[in-house]
């Protein structure tokens, strides 16, 4: 898994969705920021030239809510 933010709202989706009502635009960054760095939805495979070692980088969200990837 990644970053806790990502485990809470995991775990707290449906509340999250209930009690707050948020607009589309939250919900849209709260998705991009669960899925981040998850594997299944792709990422870029890197070989080193020298020794052959590969190593697989999985796409990241791009969202500023996400603590991975947001910007200060």
């Amino acid at each position: 898994m990644g970053n806790i933010l990502q485990e809470i709202f995991l775990d707290n989706y449906e509340e999250f969705m209930m009690t707050t009502h948020p607009r589309q635009a939250v919900i849209d960054n709260v998705n991009k920021m669960i899925e981040c760095g998850n594997p299944s939805f792709g990422g870029a495979m890197y070989g080193c030239t020298k020794c052959g070692t590969l190593k697989f980088v999985p796409f990241r969200c791009h969202s500023r809510f996400c603590p991975t990837c947001g910007t200060q």
